[in-house]
């Protein structure tokens, strides 16, 4: 029988007694309204109602006291959708200094759904700075902390809110037995202060704590690295039955050969064509490719080992760089910083200065030997060239005019698609693909074009692109058409405040129509019949897509979620899509920060990552899923923060042989008809 017993108090410090703590029903806690929705607690459950129009609220269960969850796996609890159409999640522990990604996860729920649901906890050995600059650059560590000042109660937990976001429908479900799950063996409880730093060791690994495949020596790096040779040897060939040369399935259907990649749609299925004309489903990996730098500019007491800027051996893993994104972070603004690349650095201490033959031909192996079918969005461009692994090349709207109003968008503002010289500026750019030869190369999939631009929700709030044509100069071209709609429709002295909804949506409209069907005509004029993939979608409007799906050949969508989505309304054109993006994190192989959608640890990554392929492969519109991304990232993080422990392999180059053997496993079931 498992034992129970109450929440750790704070002071607590050695690991729980007990497999499960219950957080509600228990005494000492509430369930309250979260920013709206209705909340009454009937027969051990909260029963949660939100209103149309509610957006995003949710239930807060709220202690008397504060309590800790050093120690402890994860917070569980049992939801039921009670509405007629799925529904997503988020559910976050709330401490006292509203410190809220202690324990955090997102998830869905089919209509009528109920399962348990969880948020992994942060490993106690992962530091919480509350408060200005503790560990700076770093996400979600951008917090004033003074030692000698900081008060260990802000890290005392006060709720646990779940909140859903269900779009302006309305919502109901329930929720029972939220408690914390799983104890763990260690509540070792570190803060930012002197004994903590530096934290990154000379391979660029975590100091201060052990994991599985943690490299302590450069002879052990070398043993890692001759073990895998090993095993690649011992598997060369894919797992993919009767696999043809590009990974599609060779032993199915015969279909028309074109020598490049097209779609087609077969028994109400849509499916990728290879160029021998074999069914294809697009399993990729993002960023194939070396990529491990991280800014050291005003942080060098982070690392216990920094080469000379001249050291025959490292001295070119360093480099200089700029934050230019849209996206607010530590090091925009700061100009060129100098950063060190730990994953460069690395491959030098097995190779030598010739590692980079060695490397991009061994990428491809991998590929093969693991069951990948293709190289995702930024791939290293040499790597793609050696034409042994399909892959997707990519061009952004760079030099294209901007809407100088538009704030939200996180990695560029939007382009005006009302400027003269759109059209031409975005033939220019497409002929600035990262590989030259994907033009007619048959190992190309298609093309991407832009990163999760910010198209905006929808129109109620005075629409996105709108707003920001509003805001912007007065010789902007599109804050020029706006005035000059609006005026035709409400009379010469219209103003922007006299837009409706309806005149909202028919500008936004107009500017998702230019912008595709502009980008598919520069496609067609620089690479003819090359796939174009889309925009890479995070969110969009409804008109957005019906425009999407007129021009793109193959839809794409960046969708961080324990499940794949890609919508669309029901009345657009039937096209097929892909998803960009998607990953899942966890932080027990040394990583700060378990990304967009975290899990306790690699076991439960696992499961949710052979789910969310195996529900994409039998979705009737996904043609493929690719994982972001291949190496983990920089323990201290890229220029724009991001430090997800997410890839396919560490920043030492061994790979995490559970995510090889769980592609492996998806690999051998991926065809069937």
């Amino acid at each position: 029988m498992q034992r129970i017993l109450p929440l750790l108090a704070l002071a607590a410090s050695a690991a729980p007694a007990a497999e499960v703590a219950p957080i509600f029903p228990a005494p000492g806690t509430e369930a309250l309204s979260d920013d709206g929705a209705m909340v009454r607690v009937e027969d051990g459950a909260a029963v949660v109602d939100i209103a149309a129009g509610g957006t995003s609220c949710g239930v807060k269960f709220v202690r008397e006291e504060p309590f800790a969850l050093d120690g402890w796996r994860e917070v569980r609890a049992d939801v039921s959708n009670r509405t007629d159409r799925a529904l997503d999640f988020t559910m976050h522990t709330l401490s006292k200094g509203t410190y809220r990604w202690y324990a955090s996860g997102s998830f869905r729920l089919e209509a009528g759904e109920s399962r348990t649901v969880s948020a992994p906890c942060r490993p106690s050995a992962r530091p919480m700075a509350p408060g200005g600059d503790g560990l700076p650059g770093l996400m979600g560590y951008d917090r004033a902390y003074r030692p000698d000042s900081v008060d260990a109660s802000a890290l005392a937990v006060e709720a646990v809110v779940l909140y859903c976001r269900c779009g302006a429908d309305g919502a109901r479900f329930d929720v029972r037995n939220v408690r914390a799950e799983g104890a763990l063996p260690s509540t070792k409880v570190l803060s930012v202060d002197d004994a903590f730093l530096p934290f990154v060791d000379e391979f660029g690994q975590f100091a201060h704590d052990e994991w599985p495949g943690k490299v302590h020596s450069v002879e052990e790096l070398k043993a890692a690295e001759a073990a895998e040779e090993a095993e690649l040897a011992a598997h060369p060939e894919s797992p993919i039955p009767g696999a043809d040369r590009f990974g599609g399935w060779g032993d199915g259907p015969q279909l028309e050969a074109t020598g490049r990649f097209r779609t087609e749609k077969r028994g109400g299925r849509w499916w990728l064509v290879d160029p021998d004309g074999h069914l294809f489903f697009s399993l990729g990996c993002n960023y194939v490719r070396l990529q491990g730098k991280s800014p050291v500019t005003d942080r060098e007491t982070f690392f216990s080992w920094l080469p000379e800027r001249d050291d025959p051996l490292f001295g070119d893993c360093w480099s200089e760089g700029e934050n230019t994104w849209n996206i607010q972070c530590f090091y925009r603004g700061r100009g060129v910083v100098t950063q060190f690349d730990f994953a460069k650095a690395n491959q030098k201490r097995l190779h030598g200065d010739g590692w980079e033959a060695a490397f991009a031909e061994k990428q491809h192996r991998r590929m093969r030997s693991w069951g990948f079918t293709s190289m995702g969005n930024w791939s290293d461009a040499g790597i793609m060239a050696l034409g042994r692994t399909p892959y997707v090349d990519n061009f952004n709207l760079d030099g294209v005019r901007k809407i100088e109003g538009d704030s939200k968008g996180a990695w560029r503002k939007f382009p005006d698609v009302f400027a003269d010289d759109f059209a031409e500026k975005v033939v220019e750019r497409a002929h600035a693909t990262r590989l030259e030869k994907s033009r007619t190369d048959p190992w190309c999939i298609g093309w991407f074009v832009e990163n999760e631009l910010h198209w905006g929700r929808g129109y109620k709030a005075g629409g996105d692109i709108a707003a920001a044509a509003a805001a912007s100069p007065e010789d902007q071209p599109a804050r020029i058409e706006w005035l000059r709609r609006l005026r035709a429709a409400h009379g010469p002295e219209a103003t922007f405040a006299d837009a409706t909804e309806e005149d909202v949506r028919t500008f936004e409209a107009e500017v998702a129509e230019r912008y595709f069907s502009t980008v598919k005509r520069a496609i067609e004029t620089v690479a003819p019949g090359r796939l174009y993939l889309g925009c890479r979608f995070c969110d969009a409007y409804p008109d957005a897509l019906r425009a999407a799906a007129r021009w793109c050949d193959v839809v794409s969508y960046n969708c961080y979620k324990d499940l794949p989505e890609a919508p669309m309304p029901a009345d657009a054109v039937d096209k097929p899509a892909i998803i960009g993006e998607f990953h899942f994190g966890s932080l027990d192989r040394g990583g700060m920060h378990a990304g967009i959608v975290p899990c306790p640890d690699m076991a439960s990554r696992m499961e949710h990552y052979k789910r969310y392929v195996r529900r994409a492969v039998a979705d009737e519109r996904i043609v493929g899923v690719h994982w972001f991304f291949w190496y983990d990232m920089p323990l201290t993080g890229w220029m724009d923060g991001e430090d997800y422990a997410n890839g396919v392999m560490a920043v030492t180059g061994r790979p995490h042989p559970e995510m090889v053997e769980a592609t492996r496993e998806l690999a051998r079931e991926l065809y069937s008809e």
